[in-house]
């Protein structure tokens, strides 16, 4: 086995392995705020997930990356993690990924931060959070070999059924209910 091979794997392995948890996040993060999951949202252990699911995927797409421009075969440099659309392959694909990158750091940096910054900018940056999600699935669906296989991408795109139910209501209304985390585990 070379060592292209290894690190296209780890690519994949990490890339799955952060989608996921990214999903399980922005689920755990959508609970929170609706009183359509009230029981679940009033759980703190929720709030601790959703708090330690939005840290541990960071990694998996810092190994993801990694992998991905030290691979000889796929040929994306430094430059191209960055700047968007620049790759001379699966332009539109990489480009999407590198632009969910950018949000993933934006959304990050700025997650760390929230008492520095205003409440109502912590909240609009944060919202970036399911455009990105779109973003990274439909860099997964044309990138990923993995989607491929049929639950996969069923997966992928029952996570987006599942937080477009979760946000309908809201948009239709506002915040549906006032589920708040307890001390209840």
């Amino acid at each position: 086995m070379n060592a292209d091979l290894v690190l296209w794997d780890a690519a994949r392995v990490a890339a799955l392995a952060a989608f996921t948890v990214l999903s399980a996040s922005l689920l755990t993060g959508m609970a929170l705020r609706t009183a359509l999951l009230a029981p679940l949202a009033r759980n703190r252990a929720v709030l601790a997930l959703h708090g330690f699911l939005t840290w541990f995927w960071l990694p998996l797409v810092a190994v993801h990356v990694t992998a991905l421009a030290l691979d000889g075969t796929a040929t994306i440099g430094v430059l191209d993690l960055v700047v968007p659309f620049r790759v001379g392959y699966a332009r539109l694909a990489v480009g999407l990924g590198t632009i969910g990158l950018l949000l993933l750091l934006l959304v990050g940096v700025t997650s760390a931060l929230p008492r520095r910054m205003s409440p109502r900018l912590w909240h609009a940056v944060h919202l970036l959070s399911y455009p990105m999600f779109g973003v990274f699935l439909l860099h997964a669906q044309l990138a990923g070999s993995d989607f491929s296989r049929t639950w996969i991408s069923v997966l992928g795109w029952a996570t987006l059924g599942a937080l477009a139910m979760l946000a309908l209501p809201r948009l239709a209304g506002g915040r549906v209910g006032t589920a708040r985390p307890t001390t209840e585990s």
